[in-house]
């Protein structure tokens, strides 16, 4: 039997409505503002279990050391 294949992702838009409401969903086209928006919308979820804030606050910790 053949190893299961990397997990189905679903990607959204990050200046859509969807990023602001599902939790489990990668970013497209994030930028710094978008980011800090959206991780306050999500601010009191964990981030192990919730990817949009995951990656708004990767990205900002990117920004940040640059």
């Amino acid at each position: 039997m053949a190893s299961d294949p990397l997990p189905d992702r679903t990607f959204v838009h990050a200046d859509g409505k969807l990023a602001e409401f599902m939790c489990q969903v990668s970013l497209l086209e994030l930028t710094v503002e978008r980011a800090r928006v959206l991780r306050h919308i999500h601010r009191f979820h964990h981030p192990d279990e919730c990817r949009v804030h995951l990656e708004a606050a990767y990205l900002l910790l990117v920004e940040d050391c640059w």
